[in-house]
């Protein structure tokens, strides 16, 4: 018979008053809530590419200019502020 040992690691931090309360009202486990939420970031951060983390961003700004990325002109007003 073979046992499985996991291996883990504590890590401790600090976080406002109240917070512990409000996380036990979403789940009674929270190390295991922390646990998932912590796996499912580094799994995102993992996965895709940087266009399917960012999309929710897009066109979050109303207003700005449509050609940003391609106005010469702009980019050109853009590089002398930024050599100023």
């Amino acid at each position: 018979m073979r046992v499985s040992l996991n291996v883990v690691e504590t890590i401790m931090f600090k976080v406002p008053e109240g917070t512990k309360a409000k996380l036990r009202q979403l789940n009674r486990n929270v190390s295991e809530l922390l646990r998932q939420q912590i796996e499912r970031l580094l799994h995102e951060r993992a996965s895709g590419s940087v266009h399917d983390r960012a999309s929710r961003l897009c066109g979050a700004i109303k207003g700005g200019r449509r050609d940003v990325a391609t106005s010469k002109e702009y980019l050109k007003q853009y590089a002398q502020k930024r050599t100023a």
